[in-house]
């Protein structure tokens, strides 16, 4: 198919990083169109100024080599030849288009303020079934044609069929649909506009298919072969602890067994939704920011203008009409968008109809969303409540995040839009991050630091932005920072200021006593059982107040998965790089190590025909995913064990899982350190139960994700030249549940 009669550059540039004027372009690619056809192509390496150099990473991943550059033509004086190809009445194209634009204005050539479309974020409204939005993945599901796939005239063909490929599903939307677009695009950037007022609409009446996004929805019975667990009738001051099984079906068995009024809680809310089989029976509450508040999207629908991200947002919702976040194919920052303009709150009516179900219908919600019941004003509705905690081993963590408080300084720019007074407000507080963090990564907050002036006259811009109409998000970020900024409540608590490695910056504040937070609020006043992992679910003192007596609970008996546990065999986890099979995933402690090995062996890997994904070079975690479940036979994924844990692969994906060091907690990680103060042996007591509890929890994944008969091999010798190694590897041992032969065979586990 042709594009409009429109006229557009595409173009793509690398480049040395990812900083504008710090690092540098090295490659220029660019066609222009002209009535649906190209007219011109061009391409064109830059030496770099004295004292730049391409680092080793960069190198790797284009292809592009120091001595590739050596003759060629600065940017500067290439710059007056690539200007004359960029008319005044062209579109400019590229995928995450945004990135070069900076980039190019870093080297003298400002295009920001001429008309530009991105294909990733375009492609995200009318492909809501890929995985991901790289163009590397989408050349892959698409079958576009990415040729030469590492330089920039590659990524100028692929973009270019992606461009078409868009237009072509657009145009397939009948008149209501694509009408309903223009309007919105009447609103957008000129270069939508002109884009979306090209566009013929399809004489079908029906909708395409592509439309039907799958809502999430959960089929009306679930699996009948799964047996249910009954859970005790418990006494006051009682909490029943059952060991959680590897086995997939762990929460189907719970929710078969679950009784009207009962609450289930799970870590993770959205990945239990999609992987789990639900009855109609079963109510799932969200946390409010996952659902859409329909005064909300009327109001943002609304808006006189749109940027950009605010522009492909309002698309989707028009074409989607979601009630959940996961609905969406969110993409970029329309994350920011939802959160600071489109999410419910807790007093929204889509919220209140939901939380009706409680104590009248079993409940499915995230551990996130039942801490903060808890902890509200209506905490009375627990008052006597059955609930399970699945996923125990993780409760210290996510009760954590549920009850603290945060600022983060990107939300409130999403919110603040045309707010002069929000955005002032925000420089202000970003300002007083910096001046107080005084380039510290994280800096815990004292006394002193909440006595300054900027406090008082910050506070007093808070208090009056909080007697005005906010989005939600932007409200209680505000209201939390009053919280954090009152030195009453640094007592009890956990609070500092964290600059992320992306330039963003937050200001927490978490309790540093869960479990006498969570006696106080929960087990004193609910029957609660908690699903604790095989083998170390006594060592729970992180989330369990002294004063609280347990009894123990069991599971219905659950097949076993066909799995082998190897331990060390002293070899560098590297060296499965030099046998690959199948499909592997390889966990490495630091994004270092990941680094050392990407340099090392990727090109080696291209030319052996092995694909090597590794975290932070190839793309986000949902981009890691999908490439690797398309990616063909042998292929690599290399991560960490904390990204591991969430990541969601279909089943029968992976054959090995290898760990190359054991995963203990950073001992310098701003909430990890401050609790480990309060134990008379840190170690023992705190550091090692966490690692057995994150080693059940990596296996349990890689249950989920394996062929019957693959392998997790730890190659760490700490388990056997260190004292703690024996108690390690006992843990390991007895995962094997002692469940009858039938049940148990397959699972029995192979120790080297």
């Amino acid at each position: 198919m042709k594009l409009p009669n429109l006229p557009f550059l595409i173009l793509d540039t690398e480049t040395t990083g990812f900083v504008p004027k710090t690092h540098r372009v090295m490659e220029y690619a660019c066609v222009t169109v002209q009535n649906g056809e190209v007219i011109n192509q061009y391409e064109q390496l830059f030496s770099l100024p004295e004292g730049h150099e391409i680092p080793g990473v960069v190198q790797v991943l284009t292809q592009i080599h120091q001595k590739d550059l050596f003759g060629k033509p600065t940017f500067e004086e290439v710059l007056p030849t690539i200007k004359e190809m960029l008319t005044s009445d062209m579109i400019v194209v590229g995928q995450n288009v945004k990135f070069d634009i900076g980039m190019l204005k870093g080297e003298g050539w400002d295009l920001s303020e001429h008309p530009w479309i991105d294909t990733a974020m375009l492609a995200s409204i009318v492909y809501p079934e890929l995985k991901s939005y790289s163009l590397g993945y989408m050349s892959e599901a698409l079958g576009l044609m990415h040729t030469p796939k590492h330089r920039a005239l590659g990524d100028v063909r692929a973009t270019y069929q992606l461009l078409e490929l868009c237009i072509e599903r657009l145009q397939s939307l009948p008149i209501k649909d694509l009408d309903a677009l223009k309007n919105l695009a009447e609103k957008g950037p000129e270069s939508y506009r002109r884009l979306f007022t090209s566009l013929t609409p399809s004489t079908k009446k029906a909708r395409p298919t592509w439309l039907s996004l799958s809502k999430h929805g959960s089929p009306d019975a679930s699996d009948k072969s799964i047996p249910a667990t009954a859970l005790k009738s418990l006494a006051k001051n009682e909490i029943e602890l059952i060991q959680e099984s590897l086995c997939p079906s762990t929460l189907e068995s719970i929710l078969a067994g679950a009784k009207k009024g009962s609450m289930i809680a799970v870590k993770n809310l959205d990945a239990a939704v999609r992987r789990v089989e639900l009855s109609s029976s079963i109510v799932v509450l969200p946390e409010p920011s996952m659902l859409s508040s329909r005064e909300a999207v009327e109001k943002f629908l609304l808006q006189e203008s749109y940027s950009a991200d605010e522009l492909t947002l309002a698309m989707k919702l028009v074409l989607y009409q979601p009630i959940l976040k996961i609905d969406l194919p969110i993409h970029g920052e329309e994350t920011a968008i939802w959160n600071a303009k489109i999410a419910a709150s807790a007093e929204s009516v889509e919220y209140l109809a939901r939380r009706k179900a409680l104590r009248k219908d079993v409940v499915l919600l995230g551990h996130h969303e039942l801490i903060a019941i808890a902890n509200g004003e209506e905490s009375s509705i627990l008052k006597g409540a059955r609930i399970v905690i699945d996923d125990a081993s993780m409760l210290e963590d996510t009760a954590t995040g549920a009850l603290g408080w945060t600022c983060f300084v990107p939300t409130l720019r999403a919110a603040a839009g045309s707010n002069p007074a929000l955005m002032k407000c925000t420089d202000l507080i970003e300002l007083w991050t910096e001046k107080v963090r005084n380039g510290m990564d994280l800096r815990y907050l004292a006394p002193s630091d909440l006595g300054a002036p900027e406090i008082e006259h910050l506070t007093v811009m808070i208090d009056s932005l909080l007697k005005t109409e906010l989005p939600h998000a932007a409200e209680k970020a505000l209201s939390d920072l009053l919280l954090i900024f009152q030195e009453r409540n640094l007592d009890g608590r956990i609070t500092w200021i964290e600059s992320f490695l992306d330039g963003n910056k937050a200001i927490k504040s978490v309790p540093e006593k869960i479990n006498e937070v969570l006696g106080r609020i929960l087990y004193d006043q609910s029957e609660v059982t908690l699903l604790i992992p095989q083998a170390a679910w006594k060592e729970c003192s992180a989330i369990l107040p002294m004063s609280m007596e347990t009894v123990d609970g069991t599971l219905s008996p659950l097949p076993l998965p066909d799995f082998s546990v190897l331990l060390p065999i002293g070899v560098p986890g590297e060296q499965v790089l030099s046998s690959p099979k199948g499909k592997t995933v390889l966990l490495l402690s630091s994004k270092r190590a990941i680094e050392e090995l990407y340099l090392k062996h990727a090109e080696k890997c291209e030319a052996a025909g092995t694909t090597l994904l590794c975290q932070g070079f190839s793309g986000g975690q949902s981009r890691m995913q999908a490439e690797f479940v398309l990616a063909k036979e042998p292929a690599i994924l290399v991560t960490t064990p904390w990204t591991y844990e969430t990541m969601e692969l279909p089943k029968g994906t992976i054959e090995r899982l290898v760990l190359q060091t054991l995963p203990f907690d950073h001992p310098s990680h701003a909430v990890f350190s401050r609790r480990a103060l309060r134990y008379g042996d840190p170690f023992s007591e705190y550091s090692l139960p966490r690692l057995k509890h994150r080693l059940f929890r990596l296996i349990r994944t890689f249950v989920r994700h394996m062929k019957p008969g693959s392998s997790f091999t730890i190659l760490d010798d700490r388990l056997r030249t260190k004292p703690y190694g024996k108690r390690v590897s006992e843990y390991l041992q007895n995962l094997a549940p002692k469940q009858q032969p039938s049940v148990a065979a397959a699972g029995q586990m192979k120790l080297l």
